[in-house]
């Protein structure tokens, strides 16, 4: 944004306090701006149709071009908005072409029927061949037209509509055509209408205050920057005032009293507001990479490349895992409390207590110069990458005082970069610290095991002593994972100014081909992952259990009515279909002899343009759609009285207002992206109403009621346009339960079950890298041979486990969506349990990111094979990658068949088989200890293999109690065979078999 127009509204806020404290939160000088540009094209086409010039092009349809000034969306960034207005000008085109051929079929008809009358003035009245082929022909193409809608979602969303739109409109006339050339010529008019409104929307677009994908990008970024300094926050917050000095205490309560975590716990509040920030984070993570497509596609006057900022993306995301695993902190204590229930308290306790409490400081401390580290170092990367500004961090009044120590970090100074590195120098030297007092407490312990009498208080002790072991080191090396990556940040900011990149400006063209920029690659299909799709699991190649492989040319042939039965009955031809009957049951009315004058008369088609803008797949969608919009066109109506009355009705005065009313009711259409629908339904019927009455005015009565309908004022025509809204959205909730219902439960539920299977595929992967890592097959990250089989092995492995990451996290914005919809859902035949399925959700979550982390951790060490050749911890590497490598649990693949067996059963609605398990924590730790004891010393603390290997013992743990959570869940919602009654049954029958002999 220029900073002359950032400015302008943040000076006249703070200039009047009054008008500050009455404004929305929300309302940000970049919304105001957006609000008055998407208020421009609506406007716009309205206002110049007051021109003969315009207005005599097409006639009794040009208030149509305000509504599709609209559909168009201008506010879209540049890159976006160019690639969906072409597929909606082919889309309108090929409409055009195919409404042609209707029209053309619809006058044959008709003159086959006159011709074979004997009555001569049959031509002149209704006829039911005319009407009969423009039914058919309306019916298959909104089916085609709302398949294709649901394929791609997100790019064919607006075309798919603007292609229903024009069929509706053209194809419930083709019946009353009299000739050829009549039909043509509405179409020409029509099609002419829509594109003025198109044209008017780029101009708006890509001429007033344009809006880059680049540039959302950029905000992105510092948002996310925004959103790791609040999870820090929150974590430190946690520590300190929520958890921090209390960590072990609060694990003795939990274990002496058995209180459920999460409950009265005083730590509950600092927990969820660490949870709160995580989920913003993640919410800022999918829009910067869902802005970052469609960057990579755009010609922009910059200094930074596609390839930087997708660098950029990939070291937020480096920066993201770290961040992730750290906010599960709380997670982390609550398997400590269930997984230690054994322990007895003893005299030496308080004593523990003390060692314990100072041992944990340290971590505290390093924790609070973690976050001022990684803090300071976000800021310097983005201010050397001109992403923000020293003015914009003394407007966020984060500048330090100048008066500081000469170590103080402050971004703009120029010694900056030697302040960190000390800092950070004095960072990884506390290192030290930590393996002296965790020694120091090891010490401790063993003394108090050796005089203990008891073995199992000496076994209990360990085990204790292992698991906070194991937090501290954690801890610590997420944090030095975070660090890492912050260093790496930095300096490929400071890299890009040493090449000469941040200079000066030039021309940036994409690097991408046709093909994937019409998202008909294989690569682009991976941006949208709709709940339309099909499983992925589906689509590999398994044997059919119903035929046998072709083996001749009629079975071969064959094969393409299979697939032909398949396309039909395919999820987005069904919804296709439920949107064709829906328009239908209103369009029907201008095929029939008794209706068609009405349906022309009293505008019917308003209903079906409401069907084919709002329709949603399922029925929690429809039915808050249905309230909702239904509101909005309520609100419409009193803006259009407004409009229209208060300048008493001068054609100058109605077009200010007019653009005064689209302005407000934009602010729903940018500030609540839950309310896109309905804003848009209310924004279409606001202008149509209006641009009616102008129209009218302009065309004179006689030739704006040419077309068959009565002229209404606008206090009738305004209610004529609710009651189509109504209609409308009471025939689509009709047509989502009829005759099945496709809720939002049944949505959420199968596409659960998908999610699963992703996750066991990404199991997989991280298994397959933990595996290599140990082997010495992975290779090293720092040196790579891009010619090498290793590192060609390794890049396949990374680039599939992030494309299954994206996969994975896009199904679970999907899942959430689906689960806030089902709220709105009518509970018949009893509750859905919500609680279950979200509990599900964030376990979900929980899972991949620890796998995530698991990978993350071993693709970033040496493999033991290297570590060997230069002499480095051969020993313990070594050891335990043997250990590892010949451990039943790690061979096993349990998890991978849990969770296939947890999504098949949730797919499909069957009963969990029984005796699953998720397995118990450290499953390692535990195997190590039994072989050998000594290598869970803390003297290897120094090793980073050590402390690798402890982030993913704790990880792990996370996984399989998440795995637990799953399980139980699952199990809750589909139950478990079980065949212990039928033995039951058995020996009760055997029992009383016996007591009758005795009897006898």
């Amino acid at each position: 944004m220029p900073p002359e127009q950032k400015g302008l509204l943040s000076r006249l806020c703070r200039k009047t306090p009054y008008l500050q404290k009455c404004l929305p939160q929300n309302l940000t000088p970049r919304t105001a701006l957006l609000m008055l540009k998407g208020a421009l094209p609506p406007t716009i086409v309205i206002a110049i149709y007051q021109s003969s010039a315009i207005s005599d092009i097409t006639l009794t349809v040009g208030y149509l071009s305000a509504l599709i000034s609209v559909l168009s969306q201008a506010l879209m960034p540049r890159a976006k908005f160019l690639k969906i207005i072409l597929f909606d000008l082919l889309a309108t085109c090929v409409a055009a072409s195919l409404c042609c051929l209707a029209v053309f079929c619809a006058v044959r008809a008709r003159e086959h029927t006159a011709a074979s009358s004997s009555s001569s003035s049959d031509s002149d009245s209704y006829n039911s061949s005319a009407c009969a082929v423009a039914g058919i022909w309306l019916l298959a193409l909104i089916w085609i037209a709302n398949a294709i809608r649901a394929w791609r979602p997100a790019e064919l969303q607006d075309p798919m509509v603007a292609f229903s739109v024009f069929a509706s409109v053209t194809v419930t006339r083709a019946g009353t055509f009299l000739s050829l050339s009549e039909g043509l010529g509405f179409v020409s008019r029509l099609l002419k209408g829509f594109l003025i409104g198109f044209a008017i929307a780029t101009g708006v677009s890509l001429l007033v205050y344009p809006v880059t994908s680049r540039g959302d990008v950029f905000q992105d970024v510092v948002r996310y920057g925004k959103g790791i300094e609040g999870v820090l926050r929150g974590v430190v917050g946690f520590v300190e005032g929520g958890a921090g000095g209390r960590l072990l205490e609060r694990t003795r309560t939990a274990r002496s009293t058995r209180g459920e975590p999460g409950g009265s716990d005083p730590d509950n509040e600092p927990r969820k507001k660490v949870q709160a920030a995580m989920a913003g984070l993640n919410v800022v993570h999918g829009k910067l990479q869902s802005d970052l497509s469609y960057a990579k596609d755009e010609i922009a006057w910059g200094k930074l490349s596609a390839g930087d900022l997708n660098r950029i993306s990939s070291l937020l995301r480096n920066l993201l895992l770290p961040l992730s695993g750290m906010a599960m902190l709380p997670d982390i204590l609550d398997i400590i409390v269930k997984d230690d229930a054994s322990l007895s308290d003893s005299g030496d306790e308080p004593e523990k207590h003390v060692q314990t409490r100072q041992l944990l400081e340290i971590p505290k401390r390093r924790l609070v110069d973690c976050v001022e580290l990684v803090n300071a170092g976000l800021k310097y990367s983005l201010l050397k990458l001109e992403i923000l500004t020293p003015k914009d961090l003394r407007r966020q009044g984060k500048q330090v005082d100048e008066e500081a120590t000469h170590l103080s970090l402050d971004p703009t100074r120029a010694d900056f970069g030697t302040n960190f590195q000390q800092r950070l120098r004095d960072y990884n030297l506390q290192r030290t610290s930590i393996a002296h007092a965790l020694t120091s407490l090891e010490t401790s312990e063993s003394k108090r095991a050796d005089v203990s009498d008891s073995s199992d208080r000496m076994v209990a002790a360990d085990a204790d002593i292992r698991q906070e072991l194991f937090l501290v080191l954690y801890m610590s090396q997420l944090q030095e994972s975070l660090l890492k990556a912050t260093a790496d940040f930095i300096t490929f900011a400071e890299r890009k100014v040493a090449d000469g990149t941040m200079n000066q400006n030039r021309l940036i063209f994409p690097r991408i081909s046709i093909l994937e920029w019409l998202s008909l690659s294989k690569t682009s299909d991976e941006k949208d992952k709709s709940p339309f799709s099909q499983d992925t699991e589906a689509q590999q190649k398994y044997p059919d259990p119903e035929h046998l492989p072709p083996s001749n040319t009629w079975e071969r042939a064959s094969t393409l009515l299979r697939h032909a039965s398949h396309l039909i009955k395919c999820e987005q031809s069904v919804f296709g279909f439920r949107v064709a009957a829906a328009s239908f049951c209103v369009g029907i009315l201008a095929y029939l002899h008794q209706t068609q004058d009405f349906f022309i008369r009293q505008r019917c088609i308003w209903a079906m343009i409401v069907i084919v803008i709002g329709m949603s797949p399922t029925s929690g969608q429809t039915l808050l759609g249905f309230v909702t919009r239904i509101v909005a066109t309520v609100v419409s109506l009193a803006l259009s009285l407004m409009v229209w009355y208060i300048p008493d009705q001068k054609t100058a005065g109605v077009v200010v207002f007019l653009y005064l009313a689209n302005v407000f009711e934009y602010y729903f259409y940018i500030t609540k992206p839950q309310l896109f629908g309905p804003s848009v339904i209310a924004i279409v019927t606001l202008n149509v109403i209006v641009g009616y009455e102008l129209q009218i005015r302009k065309l004179g009565l006689e030739v704006g009621t040419s077309n068959g309908q009565p002229y209404y004022p606008i206090y009738l025509f305004g209610p004529y346009k609710l009651a189509a809204v109504a209609a409308g959205c009471a025939i689509s909730f009709f047509w989502v339960i009829f005759p099945y219902p496709v809720s939002s439960k049944s949505t959420l539920r199968k596409t659960i079950g998908r999610s699963l299977f992703v996750l066991a595929r990404f199991y997989s992967c991280m298994h397959a890298t933990i595996e290599l890592w140990m082997t010495g097959e992975l290779g090293n990250v720092d040196r790579q041979d891009s010619r090498s089989s290793t590192t060609h092995r390794r890049r396949r492995l990374e680039n599939t486990r992030h494309a299954i990451f994206r996969e994975e996290m896009m199904l679970l914005n999907t899942l959430r969506a689906l689960s806030h919809f089902s709220r709105f859902e009518p509970p018949v035949g009893g509750r859905f349990p919500k609680r279950a399925y979200d509990a599900i959700i964030a376990e979900i979550q929980r899972v991949l990111v620890s796998m995530a982390l698991m990978a993350r951790t071993a693709q970033s060490l040496q493999t033991p094979t290297e570590a060997n050749a230069e002499g480095e911890a051969t020993r313990w590497s070594t050891r335990l990658a043997a250990i590892a490598l010949g451990s039943a649990d790690f061979k096993s693949h349990s998890i991978t068949s849990l969770l296939c067996h947890l999504g098949a059963s949730i797919t499909n609605a069957q009963p969990l088989p029984p005796y699953l398990s998720a397995g118990a924590s450290f499953p390692l730790a535990r195997r190590l200890r039994e072989v050998d004891g000594g290598l869970l010393s803390v003297r290897h603390i120094e090793d980073p293999a050590f402390s690798a290997f402890v982030a993913m013992e704790v990880l792990r743990s996370l996984v399989g109690c998440g795995l637990g959570e799953l399980l139980s869940n699952v199990r809750e919602l589909v139950g478990e065979i079980s065949f212990d009654f039928e033995v039951r049954d058995g020996l009760e029958r055997l029992l009383m078999d016996e007591v009758d002999v005795e009897e006898d």
